[in-house]
């Protein structure tokens, strides 16, 4: 559990230096380039914080980030149809005397 706190955290570091490095550079120019740049520092900031969030309250879900199941889906994915019905052991008539 520890480990990932630290993992979200270190990865909320490096998205927020980085969100800080576009908000900073944003000042520095003008027009769609300030809006672009502005919009993709607070969207880097909001992941940063969003990661550290679900790390910390996975475990209140069963270990999972904010109750979702983040592994791939198995066999409840699968519709009635899609396989082929299993072979039947009956067994063999009896033959006649």
């Amino acid at each position: 559990m520890h480990m990932h706190i630290v993992g979200a955290v270190l990865h909320g570091t490096i998205l927020a230096v980085i969100g800080y490095a576009l908000l900073f550079s944003a000042t520095r120019t003008a027009g769609i380039t300030a809006l672009i740049g502005r919009l993709l520092g607070i969207w880097l900031f909001i992941l940063a914080i969003l990661g550290i969030v679900a790390a910390v309250t996975a475990p209140m879900f069963g270990g999972k980030p904010f109750g979702i199941d983040m592994g791939p889906p198995m066999h409840h994915w699968d519709l009635p149809g899609d396989h082929a019905p299993p072979p039947s052991h009956t067994p063999p008539p009896p033959s006649a005397p």
